[in-house]
C-alpha cells in the first residue's frame, strides 16, 4: 500500500514527464508569437518585448522577432530590435537583417538597428 502511494505521489510531483511550455508574462510563447500578427500595434509591440524576455529559452522567439523587423509599425520594429539585442551573441544570425534595418524609413529604427549591430558584434 505504501509503495503504491509513493509511486502515485512521485508521478504527481514529477508532472508525469510532460514538459511545461515556456511562458512570458503568464502566457505561453506561442501566444506571443501569434500576437505579433495581431491588428493592434500595441499588442504586437508588447509581444516583441515579451519574446525578448524569453530569449533563446524557446526556439520560436528568434524567428518571430526577425519577422517583426518587417512590421508596418515603427514602434514594433524598434521593440523587435531591442528584443533581439537581449539574445546577446545568440543573435548573430540577425545581423544581416539588422544591417538592412539601418536603412529603414524611420530614423529611430535606423538608430536602434545601428546600435544593435554594434552591440551584438561586440558580444563574445
Amino acid at each position: 500500500m505504501r509503495l503504491g502511494t509513493v509511486v502515485v505521489l512521485a508521478a504527481l510531483l514529477s508532472g508525469c514527464g510532460k514538459a511545461q511550455p515556456t511562458t512570458a508574462g503568464g502566457k505561453p510563447v506561442g501566444y506571443w508569437v501569434e500576437a505579433l500578427h495581431d491588428r493592434d500595434a500595441r499588442l504586437r509591440k508588447k509581444a516583441a518585448f515579451k519574446l525578448g524576455n524569453v530569449g533563446s529559452a524557446d526556439a520560436a522567439a528568434f524567428p518571430a522577432l526577425l519577422g517583426a523587423l518587417q512590421d508596418t509599425d515603427a514602434g514594433v520594429r524598434c521593440e523587435a530590435i531591442l528584443a533581439l539585442v537581449k539574445f546577446g551573441a545568440a543573435a548573430r544570425e540577425a545581423i544581416p537583417a539588422l544591417a538592412a534595418a539601418t536603412k529603414d524609413r524611420d530614423a529611430k529604427v535606423r538608430a536602434y538597428a545601428a546600435k544593435a549591430v554594434t552591440a551584438i558584434e561586440g558580444n563574445p
